[in-house]
């Protein structure tokens, strides 16, 4: 059970990322420009896989976030918490502008 929840947070992080709704750095213009390394308008396989291995490395960065304890599973309580905190920058962040 567990590891099923953990499977489906990372799953809809990622869904999240390929729509384009995230705030986390991503560039306006969504997953295609980002991955157009060389602004062609094309995606060489190369570039695909760069691209890959970008969402890859900041899922596992987000996932090391959620893990406070060190333990290396995220808990319920530890998503929970994660959550709050991103609801909290996202409202500051509309506050501030």
């Amino acid at each position: 059970m567990r590891n099923w929840f953990i499977f489906t947070l990372l799953t809809l992080m990622s869904v999240s990322t390929l729509a384009g709704h995230h705030g986390d750095g991503h560039k306006k213009g969504g997953l295609f420009k980002q991955a157009d390394l060389n602004q062609d308008g094309a995606i060489s396989a190369d570039e695909h896989e760069a691209a890959i291995q970008k969402m890859a490395d900041l899922r596992r960065q987000r996932f090391s976030a959620m893990d406070a304890d060190g333990d290396g599973a995220v808990s319920r309580e530890e998503a929970k918490a994660m959550r709050a905190e991103r609801h909290k920058k996202r409202e500051a962040k509309k506050a501030a502008q």
